[in-house]
């Protein structure tokens, strides 16, 4: 029976055994000081209920040499010991590890045992001349300016966020700015300063919140046609290689609009946003560690030169009806007046009695006749004919022969006069205006075409 019960104890204390251990609490890499002297501490855990707690006895093996650990002032209760190292000159690191002794009660033969804990690795002390010590925010938008505190800071020193190098400020050996770069909102990325050696030393994490881009106009609302200016602005200075805005619509048939980009260094950009064909919808603009923001667009059709058309297409219409009027009063004038110059000359004829032509012979024969085609102008011949025929019948009357000729030459004149005012065969009536030709489209009427938007 006393023998099983020194078994179960004995498992029992192997158990707890199992789970203590030595904790070591001292960083691998420690800022360097100029005294040299660095404090090592451990902490330990032991799961024995009968240990001896004057027995307990910590140490460090360093050097080659097992020295004791004094307990933390401050820290009685936790087991946490240490020990303040003095690093040898022309010394770059130490090796080093823990031991802790310890005695046990035997609760069966009331005979104590002494015991032995050993960490489990050997450790190294580095002191070094460059580390970081803080970063003063651990989360903020896009653009916000992140102080780090520590030593040994270069000019040539960069700050990597993510997998994208921030913009870096070297303000002194012991603080250096980050500007948080473009990166997507509502993550948490690890933070490195890295050398121009490519060592790398890891400074925290930061989370990157979204914010809101500032766009004027909130809203638009033009005529086909028009232009308007538009305002964007990132709230802080883009970064190397400038910022890109990604503007989307659902009505690419009625914007046009170049690709936005920030120019480096700059805090806003200015663009053209151009309406084409009518249509209402929205603009979708979106950049890295912004929320969406969205303008509504209405682009109406553009009524002045709708109307600018149609007067110009009237007018063509008009001037060819005209035209065409005139043409046809013309060719009637012509007509009726030809018509009229013809039946006067008619009733300038006098009408010859055949009962009287021997007569005017006879007496011809005894009198001297005029001459009455020279003395009529030549156009008058058939007129001055039937005259002297006429003149024959009364008598040969040379008044009245004079008379006839007289009238015959007024004849010929008004005739004379009238051809003067009847146009030529084959040409146009003079005095009528040609239609003005309908002119092109200008050029200045908008062209339709889809809004460059980035995939």
């Amino acid at each position: 029976m006393k023998k099983l019960i020194s078994l179960v104890a004995a498992l029992a204390g192997a158990m707890l055994a199992g789970c203590s251990g030595l904790t070591n609490l001292t960083p691998e890499n420690v800022a360097e000081n100029s005294s040299r002297t660095y404090t090592i501490s451990m902490s330990a855990h032991i799961n024995d209920g009968s240990v001896i707690q004057d027995s307990i006895r910590p140490y460090i093996v360093i050097d080659g040499e097992i020295i004791p650990m004094r307990k933390a002032e401050d820290m009685k209760h936790d087991r946490i010991y240490e020990y303040d190292y003095s690093m040898p000159k022309n010394r770059k690191e130490a090796k080093y590890y823990f031991l802790l002794d310890y005695d046990v009660e035997n609760s069966i033969d009331g005979v104590s045992k002494h015991r032995q804990m050993t960490s489990r690795t050997v450790y190294v002390l580095r002191p070094i001349s460059r580390y970081v010590i803080s970063m003063q925010n651990e989360r903020g938008p896009v653009g916000t300016v992140v102080p780090v505190l520590g030593r040994g800071f270069d000019k040539l020193d960069r700050v990597i966020i993510g997998d994208v190098y921030a913009d870096s400020e070297f303000i002194s050996r012991t603080t250096l700015n980050f500007v948080v770069p473009p990166l997507q909102s509502g993550r948490n990325y690890d933070v490195s300063l890295i050398n121009t050696k490519g060592d790398e030393i890891w400074i925290g994490q930061f989370r990157v919140d979204a914010s809101n881009m500032n766009v004027s106009p909130a809203s638009i609302d033009i005529t086909g046609g028009d232009l308007v200016t538009m305002i964007f602005n990132i709230g802080f200075e883009a970064p190397k290689g400038g910022y890109p805005i990604d503007v989307k619509t659902n009505i690419p048939s009625s914007i046009i609009m170049d690709e936005i980009v920030v120019p480096e260094g700059k805090r806003s950009v200015t663009a053209t946003l151009k309406g084409a064909a009518a249509g209402k919808g929205f603009l979708y603009i979106n950049g890295l560690g912004f929320t969406e923001k969205v303008i509504p667009v209405e682009v109406r059709e553009n009524n002045e030169l709708l109307s600018v058309a149609n007067d110009a297409a009237r007018k063509v219409d008009q001037s060819a009806a005209k035209e065409d009027a005139a043409k046809q009063a013309t060719g009637e004038k012509v007509k009726s007046d030809g018509e009229s110059s013809q039946n006067a000359a008619a009733a300038a004829k006098p009408v010859k009695p055949e009962g009287a032509k021997a007569e005017v012979k006879a007496d011809a024969k005894d009198k001297p006749q005029p001459n009455l085609e020279s003395a009529a102008p030549a156009g008058a011949s058939g007129a001055a004919k039937s005259t002297q025929e006429s003149s024959a019948n009364a008598g040969a009357n040379t008044n009245v022969l004079k008379s006839v000729s007289d009238a015959a030459r007024k004849v010929d004149e008004a005739a004379a006069k009238q051809d003067l005012k009847e146009p030529s065969s084959g040409t146009e009536a003079k005095g009528v205006q040609e239609a003005p030709k309908a002119s092109a489209p200008s050029s200045d009427e908008p062209v339709v075409e889809p809004i460059n938007k980035t995939n």
